[in-house]
């Protein structure tokens, strides 16, 4: 156990920063094992299952670049930097991106931490990997900004090799609403605004309740899907999963 780990945790159990937990996402130590987190932790690491598996990047030796957009306190920073990725992190909430500050400092850990939002300014380097998770809707402000979100995509999609993307709609805080189906509409973002990559589905998670968030990644390079994941992704490709209108 690392005692400076230990330190982090107490200090954030004995100042609980969500009103449902101590904090959002888990930690992937064990010394983070005890804090109440406020979306499910299971699926945290369901996500990070379904990522993991469908990067054949990650071989052993590898040098691999991470740029993790919306990072909350690292769940998927950390995980990607114990594999060995180096990983610029933009967290613009202060209080997570000072708690990822710390961890570095306690682990050594090659998370480089920026507390703001990304902007296409900010990407001046080509990436191995990118993962948007869960982030456009608080890019967008829900239906309001959408254009400008969408033009920070293009961006990321075209600075990386893989991009790993999960949204879901109409449930939460700065959600973005649709009449159509939310998968379907998430489908159609990737297919209008990272090409030429090929969006792939991964899976389906519920960081809370039953509200649903759909799991893409997009590259140029060829994924292994499991049969299930071929089968979905084939259902958007010929549109038996309702298309829908995206705000222009």
């Amino acid at each position: 156990m690392n005692p400076r780990l230990s330190a982090i945790a107490d200090n954030i159990k004995r100042n609980p920063f969500e009103a449902s937990g101590d904090i959002y996402h888990p930690l992937p130590f064990p010394e983070f094992r005890s804090l109440r987190t406020s979306s499910a932790s299971k699926s945290a690491y369901r996500k990070w299952k379904l990522i993991k598996r469908s990067l054949s990047v990650l071989s052993p030796g590898t040098e691999v670049s991470v740029l993790d957009v919306g990072a909350n306190a690292g769940f998927y920073s950390f995980k990607f930097a114990q594999l060995g990725a180096t990983v610029n992190a933009y967290e613009p909430h202060e209080h997570y991106a000072r708690i990822g500050r710390q961890i570095v400092e306690a682990t050594g850990l090659s998370v480089r931490w920026y507390n703001k939002p990304l902007e296409q300014k900010d990407i001046v380097k080509e990436y191995d990997i990118a993962i948007m998770l869960s982030v456009f809707q608080w890019m967008s402000h829900g239906n309001e900004h959408i254009r400008e979100a969408t033009e920070v995509l293009q961006s990321v999609a075209a600075a990386s090799r893989y991009l790993f993307f999960e949204l879901g709609c109409n449930h939460g805080k700065s959600t973005i609403y649709t009449k159509e189906s939310p998968m379907a509409w998430v489908w159609q973002l990737l297919q209008r605004h990272t090409a030429p990559k090929k969006a792939a589905f991964l899976g389906t998670t519920a960081a809370w309740g039953r509200a649903r968030r759909y799991l893409f990644v997009c590259s140029e390079e060829r994924i292994e899907l499991t049969p299930w994941q071929h089968l979905i992704t084939t259902a958007l490709q010929k549109r038996w999963i309702g298309p829908s209108r995206l705000h222009d």
